[in-house]
């Protein structure tokens, strides 16, 4: 901000300077404003040239962070199938392509420099020349020479600022227009829905057709419903059918092309959406949200949502950290986080989206009898609830049938049961498919009794059993469950580090050795010789300007014209130089950059996951945004302009020394004084600039994490609450910018002092030793003397800026040596991996694992054979350890004790990725990233298009691939937010299919598809993978009842171990309790 001021500032210097110099040169000035005039359209064309360079940079660098925010957000997936590799490639050449942006713009800039710098000489020899040619009675004297070198001295600094200001000014206006283009941009207020005065409806639409934005086409056609008030309405459909979208429609995220949506004047809506929304807060400020607490309505929520047997599992109860996008809860539990928070809200009207799809059977079946169902505690609200789940559609007062974006069925479940029309044969189609009992086909008896309550004896299940053929499961818990947090401290979000004190040396050394040390040098020896040359230049001069004329009063014209030839050379070797120096600057910079860049990423890449875990994804994103464009392009400026001031500086010093060797006494106690300041200043300003770092962290990530849940911000109407949440983080960070700049005014008041000092003293030892040096060489020695002033000034805030800004380099080295996972290739052991593993039998012996030092082991003792081709089921209740057992599969949490075995192998003397790549995980969150379709089922390019096509029908996806022109080209926006939920899991199905290893664990992998599609899944998975190994970790458990083993687990180690039907022999079992729990007996 300081240099704002220098805008107008250095311009008006300029100006007066010019008319200075006509005082005392005259029309020759004129000269120089000629030579000025010349330079400045050229500096101009460049400034533009350098103006579309940095927008185009800054283009690039937005790309790369926005896919870098995408890998964060699904690391998981990343390292699970092993991909570091190829995202790394693919965000090292989007960097690559910035590199060669940004060198492309230190030339350009460097040539400025050149420009600018060469300037104040050429106006100088220009107007110097001119002088003594248009007139032989021109004698360029001592006084003239030396006040116009002075001033020309002036001239140079104020000029030298140019670059830098035409850089800042072009990124400013980059800024400015980006920021503009963002607030001129269309906004959702226009969009709220109409009021409705019809006190029966709550909620209407007519004739409405959607589309996301005016650009695209209706995803939504036809719409017309009504919802009165305190019903409860189901709204059902296949995948992509446009539930999700119809529920945008209603909170005003979709633009309405056609028809309207009114909403009952008053009412206060909650959404509970289908992906979870969850803060990086504890789990109280999660639910509580904007509502202050009101201790009976909160325990009764957390009692409705299932809730309190996961406090008693959490460390810190209800203040517990979460963590970032509740990376320490399972899937359910956030599902059931979001709905109690909801619930808490005490909202009119409850738009529900899908909210049982992620939690175990029993526990959905509770949450809909005490919270949405007609006797639960939102039984008096406003309902609309899309659902898979047929066994709640009798109780729901109507239903609507969705498929491609129409409604094409409403009614009760009687009359569309009656009607025999789309929902009834969606109806048998999960009938078919769930084998139900025969008391469950007749509508009549579903409305007379209660579905969520049935039993079924031990012998019709052990039928059910039989019937349902070798169907696979689709349940494993969100990655890192309840039973990893369980043992986690109340924080889980870890403090950033910030280094005190100053800058290690070795932080500077690093960075000229990624720039590489001989380029460095050869940098240096560059503005060396420019201010050589330039000190050359006035000595030249000054000796000119001694010249005697003849004895007729005349000029020795050789003379005078050898002197002009060599000024002029002198000239001549101060620009090369310094356009010599500015390009090693902006090879070495850029080659810096890169190598920063690229170390940081790998790094990051292969850091455990307890790490991305206890990091929240906007501090990352701020080492890989704010701190990687300060290498890019603050230190590089910088460090230039340190260099020309050192040598400046010293250059200065040893012109007044050799002139007055007595100077060097009175420097001891001005350099003490200026040490003090320097030392007092640098010391308090960087750790100012550690804390300006630090506060940016929780602005990035909280403006992350709101952007993340804005509609549901947005639909439980919070926006003012969480602008003041954003406004407080900023305020803090703002807090340390304006300390850094009222230090920098502290500094600017005592340096200018200190110079002035050092002029007045040089001036009383010129005037005392006026007999001695000639008016020449005091004229010099002045002119030097008042550049010290201005050069010490800037030197002190621009090194402080140095130091401040290699802040950056710091934190970056801090992240380029994270702690990493175990070996990414197997070296130690002979084995063709091309055919490993072959069999697919896994063996866990005494396996003990916890997931960070100091916390309670979450597996304790595992011993268990799983043969080749069995298909097994993992059982238990939350908390269990049945997700720490599947992670430890891929070692995605590395053994305290005990080992795996696959085929024989110990897996823990294998290479990370060689691991990775023979295992195959379909998770139950559908982690999509953008780019196109292709990129997305192959991302490292090892399939041909017919495999990707043949992945793509198994998967169900091809009638959808078809109808897109693009076809495998299309382009998957940002987290997936053009597909549907249940698209984003067929396309992880077919990953899975490319993959086709011996060994394929399921991870709720039919959890958001309607049950047509999960029927087609589940024989794709049955064909597909009849002769592998494959391991479900199961809540819903009539997806494992036909398995040919059950692995119960209860406190981290395997309780029961055998056959579904022997398991339900015994009553006491602990499975025996799950499924009568899971209300199947």
């Amino acid at each position: 901000m300081w240099t704002v001021n220098l805008i107008w500032s250095c311009p008006m210097r300029i100006i007066l300077v010019m008319a200075l110099l006509w005082q005392y040169l005259g029309v020759a000035s004129l000269a120089g404003v000629l030579v000025m005039l010349l330079i400045m359209p050229i500096t101009t064309k460049l400034a533009s040239t350098s103006h579309k360079l940095q927008k185009k940079q800054m283009g690039w660098k937005d790309s790369r962070l926005r896919q870098m925010g995408e890998i964060l957000s699904g690391i998981k997936v990343l390292k699970l199938f092993a991909w570091e590799t190829a995202f790394m490639r693919s965000i090292s050449s989007i960097r690559e392509k910035e590199a060669v942006t940004l060198r492309k713009l230190a030339f350009v800039n460097g040539t400025i420099t050149f420009l600018w710098i060469c300037a104040p000489f050429l106006i100088a020899i220009s107007s110097f020349v001119t002088f003594v040619l248009i007139d032989e009675a021109n004698i360029l004297d001592p006084s003239t020479a030396f006040v116009s070198l002075t001033l020309f001295n002036t001239l140079r600094t104020n000029m030298a600022f140019i670059p830098q200001l035409v850089a800042e000014v072009a990124q400013s206006r980059v800024s400015f227009k980006r920021v503009t283009d963002f607030l001129l941009s269309e906004e959702l207020e226009g969009r709220s829905p109409d009021i409705n005065t019809n006190d029966s409806n709550a909620i209407e639409i007519d004739g409405g057709t959607f589309c996301w934005t005016n650009e695209e086409p209706p995803f939504l056609r036809d719409i017309s419903l009504s919802v009165r008030q305190g019903s409860l309405v189901a709204v059902v459909g296949p995948v992509g059918a446009g539930k999700s979208a119809l529920f945008s429609a209603i909170l005003g995220e979709m633009h309405a092309a056609e028809g309207t949506v009114r909403i009952m004047k008053g009412c206060r809506l909650a959404y509970v959406s289908q992906q979870a929304w969850i803060q990086n807060a504890t789990l109280r400020q999660n639910i509580l949200f904007v509502k202050p607490m009101e201790r009976t309505q909160y325990d009764l929520t957390l009692s409705r949502c299932c809730l309190k047997p996961d406090l008693k599992i959490l460390p810190g109860g209800d203040l517990t950290e979460i963590g970032e996008k509740g990376v320490n809860l399972s899937g359910g539990q956030k599902q059931r986080v979001s709905l109690a928070r909801a619930v808490y809200q005490d909202a009119d009207i409850y738009l529900l989206d899908d909210p049982l799809s992620a939690v175990d059977s029993h526990v959905g079946a509770h949450i809909f009898k005490h919270v949405i169902g007609p006797n639960g505690a939102l039984s008096n609200k406003t309902r609309i609830l899309a659902t898979h789940d047929i066994s709640v559609l009798p109780d729901v007062d109507k239903i609507y049938v969705m498929s491609g974006g129409k409604i094409l069925e409403s009614g009760s479940y009687r009359e569309l049961m009656n009607q025999k029309g789309e929902f009834a044969r969606f109806i048998e189609e999960n009938r078919k498919k769930q084998d139900e009992d025969d008391e469950d086909s007749s509508p009549e008896a579903n409305e007379n009794e209660d579905k969520t309550t049935k039993r079924m004896s031990s012998e019709d299940l052990k039928a059910l059993m039989k019937r349902t053929g070798s169907r696979l499961s689709r349940s494993i818990s969100r990655t890192i469950s309840v039973e990893e947090s369980e043992k986690k401290k109340a924080q889980f979000i870890e403090n950033e580090k910030m280094e005190i004190g100053h800058v290690k040396a070795s932080i500077f050394w690093t960075y000229f050795r990624y720039a590489t040390l001989h380029l460095t040098l050869f940098f240096m020896l560059g503005f060396a010789a420019y201010k050589c040359f330039e000190i050359g230049s006035n000595v030249w001069l000054s000796q000119w300007s001694s010249d005697e004329p003849l004895p007729d009063g005349s000029q020795n014209v050789p003379l005078r014209n050898m002197r002009m030839g060599i000024y002029g050379l002198l000239g001549l070797g101060q620009g090369i130089s310094t356009l010599i120096a500015t390009i090693i600057m902006a090879v070495a910079s850029t080659r810096a950059s890169i190598r920063f860049h690229k170390s940081m990423l790998w790094s990051v890449l292969r850091s455990p996951m307890a790490f991305f875990d206890t990091t929240p994804l906007g501090r990352v994103l701020n080492r890989f945004g704010k701190d990687i464009n300060t290498v890019d392009v603050g230190i590089p400026a910088r460090l230039q302009s340190v260099v020309t001031l050192i040598i400046a500086i010293i250059g200065s010093l040893v012109v007044i020394i050799t002139t007055h060797p007595i100077f060097i006494a009175i420097m001891i106690p001005l350099s003490v004084v200026y040490a003090f300041i320097q030392i007092f200043y640098m010391t308090t300003s960087r750790q100012v600039r550690r804390l300006q770092s630090i506060t940016v962290s929780p602005v990035l990530s909280f403006f992350s994490e709101t952007v993340q849940g804005s509609s549901t911000i947005r639909a439980f109407g919070s926006q003012y609450e969480f602008i003041q949440r954003q406004n407080k983080h900023m305020d803090t960070n703002c807090r340390t910018f304006f300390t850094s700049t009222t230090l920098n005014r502290w500094l600017g008041v005592r340096l200018q002092f200190l110079g002035n000092t050092v002029v007045f003293i040089t001036a009383l030892l010129s005037v005392a030793q006026r007999n001695v040096y000639s008016p020449a060489i005091v004229g010099l020695t002045l002119s030097y003397a008042l550049s010290v002033t201005e050069n010490l000034a800037n030197f002190v805030r621009t090194w402080t800026m140095v130091e401040n800004q290699m802040v950056s380099v710091e934190r970056i080295y801090e992240y380029s040596h994270l702690a990493s996972e175990a070996s990414w290739k197997t070296e130690s052991i002979n084995l063709d991996l091309n055919r490993w593993p072959s069999k697919g039998a896994i063996t866990f012996r005494n396996y003990k694992m916890r997931y960070r030092a100091g916390m309670e082991l979450v597996l304790r003792g595992i011993n268990v054979d799983i043969l080749p081709g069995q298909k097994v089921g993992v059982v238990g209740r939350t908390g269990a350890g049945k997700s720490s057992l599947a992670l430890a599969l891929f070692r995605i949490v590395e053994p305290t004790e005990g080992t795996i075995f696959i085929d024989g192998i110990d897996t823990s003397v294998l290479g990370l990725h060689d691991l990775r790549t023979k295992i195959t995980i379909i998770p139950q969150d559908p982690v999509v990233f953008s780019g196109t379709l292709r990129i997305n089922l192959d991302p490292l390019e090892e399939h041909s298009d017919e495999d990707l096509w043949r992945a793509i029908e198994q998967s169900h996806l091809k009638s959808f691939v078809l109808s897109i022109e693009a076809g495998l080209d299309y382009q998957v926006s940002e987290g997936g937010e053009n597909l549907s939920v249940g698209q984003r899991q067929q396309l992880c199905l077919a990953r899975a299919l490319l993959k086709k290893t011996k060994i394929l664990v399921l991870d709720e992998a039919t959890a958001a598809v309607d049950l047509e599609t999960d029927k087609l899944i589940q024989n794709t998975i049955r064909q597909e993978f009849w002769d592998c190994t494959v391991i479900t970790i199961a809540h819903r458990l009539y997806t494992v009842l036909d398995y040919d083993r059950i692995l119960v687990m209860d406190k981290g180690t395997i309780a029961e171990d055998g056959k579904p039907d022997d398991l339900l022999e015994n009553p006491h079992s602990l499975f025996y309790q799950l499924a009568s729990s899971a209300g199947l007996l």
